[in-house]
């Protein structure tokens, strides 16, 4: 099965952005056997140059679309924003965000395959949520043209009041119940993404159970492959940083064994993909590449 690679995580970390590098990281990707890319959504699909960015997208490829990055710049400022909120407010300004990316899939045309929504806000805080709320938010969204592409949940590590949280978001068997409570002819189902069901969980056990609930529920529709640290220097402790294989990063807990015991548990998906986040942020484009194509072999082997 061919993986989606997360395009941006791939280039975020690069200070300063330059056209030039990113021309050739998509340059770079287009010579892989991919079945497509994830690219951020905030008010526009890039933040230098959104035409540029739809020329440079292989035509082979499928694009999903994320919310997260946007998600998370809007709840520095803004505690109650997103979908899963109580506040009447920060819904409907996570709604407007979502509008705007259910316009913004046209210009994909039929290369977007999914548009990938979370259950903010941080919980904690002042902020509170509901999966009812969430379910209704996700019923609007499912009212709207999405041009043929479905809606994922993408989990993140839950609240917790027991360990600090990265995220803070919904727990899955909410966001689950929050799917099949809403109503709409768009497609809803969720995607996990093993190092944030890692960080969750402080195991490698969190993938298993995360991947177990959402089959049983009927909703996995795939899986990302992010590492994540119990401490590192660059990649942090229990941080979602998108931290390599093991293979690249012995402090990874992302192994190849444990990405197997996952695609197991998960069985049949439709979308398998990988999320990392080359460190440090100096790192050459050739450099960016070469992890991606370690992490590909790793992913490859463990599918085997």
């Amino acid at each position: 099965m061919k993986p989606f690679v997360s395009s941006y995580a791939l280039a975020s970390s690069a200070v300063p952005w330059r056209r030039e590098d990113e021309d050739a990281l998509f340059s770079g990707l287009a010579e892989l056997d991919l079945s497509g890319v994830e690219i951020p959504f905030d008010g526009v699909l890039h933040r230098a140059d959104e035409d540029w960015l739809i020329s440079r997208l292989d035509a082979r490829w499928r694009v999903l679309v994320t919310l997260l990055p946007a998600t998370m710049s809007r709840l520095k400022s803004d505690p109650h924003f997103g979908l899963a909120s109580r506040d009447t407010g920060g819904r409907e300004r996570a709604l407007e965000l979502a509008a705007g990316a259910s316009r913004a899939l046209s210009k994909l045309r039929s290369r977007a395959a999914a548009v990938v929504v979370h259950s903010a806000p941080r919980l904690g805080g002042e902020a509170r949520s509901s999966l009812e709320a969430f379910a209704d938010s996700l019923s609007k969204l499912r009212a709207l043209d999405w041009n043929g592409a479905e809606i994922l949940v993408e989990h993140c590590d839950a609240w917790s009041a027991e360990r600090p949280c990265d995220k803070g978001f919904l727990r899955l068997e909410d966001e689950c119940a929050a799917a099949r409570l809403s109503s709409g002819k768009t497609p809803v189902r969720v995607l996990l993404n093993w190092g944030r069901s890692a960080l969750e969980a402080r195991s490698a056990e969190g993938p298993l159970t995360h991947a177990r609930r959402a089959r049983e529920a009927g909703l996995l529709a795939g899986m990302f492959f992010s590492g994540v640290c119990a401490e590192d220097e660059l990649y942090g402790a229990w941080r979602d940083s998108h931290a390599p294989f093991a293979a690249s990063r012995p402090a990874s807990v992302l192994t190849r064994a444990a990405a197997a015991a996952a695609l197991k548990e998960a069985g049949s998906v439709d979308y398998l993909g990988l999320k990392i986040q080359p460190l440090p942020a100096s790192a050459t484009t050739g450099e960016r590449l070469a992890l991606l194509r370690t992490s590909l072999g790793e992913l490859s082997a463990a599918l085997a």
